[in-house]
């Protein structure tokens, strides 16, 4: 019986028939759901959606079709994202202003993003596939640097720039939170708003293209250029996803790249990953919360480089 017209390995078609197809097809999504239970974990830790953890690991390791691994990474960073909305924005951690304030940029481009990736990879076939690969790769490693050049001074920051005047206007000028691992009330304040919605413009585009959600770009943005405190910025990150994801989603789903097979276990996993790691990231050190942001895009980006450089150089067809 066939599933789905949609490829969902790289030229075939899902066929569930014969019982060692089927047993295999089992195996398979018992694999699916232990991978995105882990992935749920670690992205309610890093404020990420997930799917910059899924769709990488996916593209660098497996054969599945690229369009439908962008669909499913989107699909679980929203699902994840709601999961987590709810408690970070009842705990005080997500800053539900900064969210007002990025949200409809980063919503807008991510459906632009969207159709430009999903053009891409009809338009110029396996090299399209191999410059995704290069450039989310390339994106990541940058990300990587920051976190590793900034270091502590980015865990609280204390800037010294001025509020701006649409930082007032979001009341972003006298914020604050209970960090819980120091077990006193933060005060912070947003700058550099202006700089800061041009990012997400650009991280709109990115995470509709690449199909990884943005929380990799997002909780750098609020965290390095508006100097929102890490743990406010994954968690803040974390509710934005929920929002600007979905409007992106929908061009994958339109396009027929939604296999419901291959994304049923992945949503179940991500759901059960990100409950357990919204209960334990307010607890979770600071310096925690970084290197699992730096391991995991470092390891990922790593192998995606080695898939996209012999395609692009003509070293494999």
């Amino acid at each position: 019986m066939m599933l789905n017209t949609y490829p969902l390995l790289v030229g075939t078609t899902l066929y569930i028939g014969a019982s060692n197809a089927q047993w295999d097809f089992v195996v398979f999504c018992i694999t699916m759901l232990v991978i995105c239970i882990i992935i749920g974990f670690l992205a309610a830790l890093a404020g990420v959606g997930g799917a910059v953890l899924f769709t990488p690991i996916m593209m660098a390791f497996t054969a599945i079709n690229t369009d439908v691994i962008r669909t499913t990474g989107l699909a679980i960073a929203t699902v994840g994202s709601l999961i987590a909305s709810r408690q970070y924005l009842s705990k005080g951690l997500a800053n539900f202003n900064a969210i007002i304030l990025t949200a409809v940029p980063y919503t807008v481009s991510s459906i632009l993003g969207a159709v430009l990736g999903l053009e891409i990879t009809r338009s110029f076939g396996n090299v399209g596939v191999a410059s995704i690969r290069l450039g989310l790769a390339a994106l990541m490693l940058f990300i990587v640097g920051l976190f590793l050049w900034r270091g502590r001074q980015v865990d609280i920051p204390n800037s010294v720039n001025k509020v701006d005047r649409i930082a007032r206007i979001f009341q972003l000028e006298n914020a604050r939170y209970y960090e819980e691992s120091l077990r006193t009330v933060v005060t912070y304040k947003a700058v550099n708003t202006v700089w800061g919605l041009l990012c997400f413009i650009g991280v709109g585009l990115v995470s509709g293209m690449f199909g990884v959600g943005a929380g990799w770009a997002i909780v750098p943005v609020y965290n390095l250029v508006m100097y929102l405190p890490l743990k406010v910025a994954a968690a803040t990150s974390k509710v934005l996803i929920a929002i600007g994801d979905t409007g992106a989603l929908w061009v994958y789903i339109n396009s027929g790249a939604l296999v419901f097979p291959f994304l049923a276990p992945c949503v179940i996993g991500m759901v059960l990953g990100t409950e357990l790691g919204v209960r334990v990231m307010p607890k979770a050190k600071i310096p925690i919360i970084r290197w699992v942001i730096i391991a995991v895009m470092l390891i990922t980006s790593v192998r995606l480089f080695q898939q996209a450089i012999p395609i692009l150089m003509g070293w494999s067809p």
